[in-house]
């Protein structure tokens, strides 16, 4: 792998030439990624906007204060006459009390009544004169402070707090589930990145191999100890392996837009990683994987525990309700005879009580709709729970698989290297093939690039297994 390396920084000065590139690490591109990501910006501020939804829903149990101010102008007027009359008179009785001064017959000793028999007959009479009333509305203003204090809803208002409580509880596990996906992409990237790169060294490395061989090989052929059809074989596959380097530059320069796409640099920067991928050699793998501390489960949970309280929230339209209300009123306005009418204040108190008796069912149904709705959620929850297990067996097997297939890769290159050392030097004494040589180093040029890709492979496995397990992923 030395030689990758050394090839590697022939490959970044080829491809920059004079340009400085700028070198990023996993953990930088991630911290970028996560804030140059709109989805992770949506997230956040969907996260904010719960919490003053939380807060809102929290200040319904408290007093509500109102304020109003009305003022009413209409030109009516008007009059009208109190028809005058006589009245009855009273006087005092032995106890004090006023008593009908009615006439007694001294005869029968009980009131004298009227010609109709109906109303008795006074000794004296109070005449009302006839009185003339005018009025003006004019401006009529009324002011005054109201609280209002909810006693009991149904339940309503505990449930519509809960479900905000949820709600926010599920936009911060969208946010944790936003940050995973991005995470995880720019992990992708990054390994890409970091794939081509080392595929771009293994080209330059094989190419290298096969520019020496060339050479010596034309060396050779001007001694005579070469055939010019030794040259051809060799020209051919140095043709293929300049394909297969530019091909990699290529792929290197594409997978470099990638990544600045995905960390919100322009497409045309110059990126290079900060060192090769590094795996855990021994990782530590479930027999069955636990998927509760996945944001999906989580999620899941949390809308189960939604559609509950949205039956509560049903039911409470159902049930009485009792509120408070008292304030202080100001009321100006109205003119009688040139006299203000109305011009004070006075205290109001209201107790309300309301108690739904019977809409044909409509209660009842509602909250069935709600119950099945909750029926529908937790079904959900059980089917995706199942699927999200065997997501995270099949990523434990891809992550074991790819453990195994990079120790497989690892002793294929120094197997590899090891013929291609052997073989070289026995070529270089004429016990070997020129055929047998080229095949031993396309063997070690294919055993470096399959490394290359298990690496990659490994790297990927263990961010989707992190992902789902719901482990920490950075």
């Amino acid at each position: 792998m030395k030689h990758i390396a050394i090839s590697l920084f022939i490959v970044h000065c080829s491809l920059f030439h004079s340009a400085s590139a700028q070198t990023l690490s996993l953990d930088s591109c991630i911290s970028m990624a996560l804030r140059a990501n709109r989805q992770v910006e949506k997230a956040q501020l969907q996260t904010r906007q719960r919490e003053y939804s939380v807060a809102a829903m929290k200040a319904n149990f408290l007093p509500n204060f109102k304020a109003a101010v009305r003022d009413l102008y209409t030109p009516t007027d008007g009059s009208f006459t109190l028809s005058g009359g006589y009245l009855p008179t009273f006087i005092p009785g032995a106890d004090g009390s006023l008593q009908p001064n009615v006439l007694i017959n001294p005869a029968t000793g009980q009131p004298v009544m009227s010609a109709d028999g109906t109303t008795p007959v006074f000794q004296q009479y109070a005449y009302f004169p006839s009185q003339s009333v005018k009025y003006k509305v004019g401006n009529v203003v009324q002011a005054g402070i109201t609280l209002e204090q909810p006693l009991y809803m149904g339940g309503k208002i505990r449930a519509g707090y809960a479900m905000s409580k949820l709600a926010r509880d599920m936009a911060l596990q969208n946010q944790r589930l936003t940050d995973a996906q991005v995470i995880v992409s720019t992990e992708e990237a990054y390994a890409l990145l970091v794939r081509a790169t080392e595929l771009s060294a293994v080209a330059m490395q094989y190419d290298s191999l096969l520019l020496q061989l060339q050479h010596d090989v034309q060396a050779a052929q001007s001694h005579g100890m070469a055939s010019h059809n030794d040259v051809l074989k060799v020209g051919v596959k140095k043709n293929e392996a300049e394909l297969q380097l530019h091909q990699a530059v290529n792929g290197l320069r594409l997978a470099q837009m990638n990544l600045c796409q995905m960390i919100g640099l322009p497409l045309d920067s110059k990126i290079a990683p900060g060192g090769m991928l590094v795996q855990d050699s021994s990782p530590v793998l479930q027999d069955s994987p636990v998927i509760s501390s996945r944001p999906e489960a989580t999620l899941l949970s949390l809308k189960s525990q939604l559609a509950e309280e949205k039956v509560k929230l049903e039911r409470a339209e159902f049930l009485p309700q009792v509120g408070l209300a008292a304030g202080y009123n100001y009321l100006y306005g109205v003119k009688v005879n040139d006299c203000r009418l109305f011009d004070k204040g006075s205290f109001v108190a209201m107790l309300n009580v309301s108690i739904p008796l019977y809409h044909f069912g409509e209660g009842r149904n509602k909250v069935r709709a709600a119950r099945m709705e909750a029926e529908q959620a937790r079904v959900e929850e059980q089917e995706m729970l199942e699927k999200m297990q065997l997501e995270a067996t099949r990523e434990a097997n891809n992550l074991e698989e790819a453990h195994l297939e990079l120790d497989v890769t690892q002793r294929n290159v120094s197997q590899a290297a090891e013929n291609l050392r052997i073989v070289r030097k026995s070529y270089d004494v004429g016990m070997e093939s020129l055929s047998n040589l080229l095949e031993a180093q396309t063997l070690y040029q294919q055993a470096c690039a399959r490394q290359v890709e298990a690496r990659c492979q490994l790297s990927l496995a263990l961010a989707r297994y992190r992902k789902a397990t719901g482990q920490e992923l950075r």
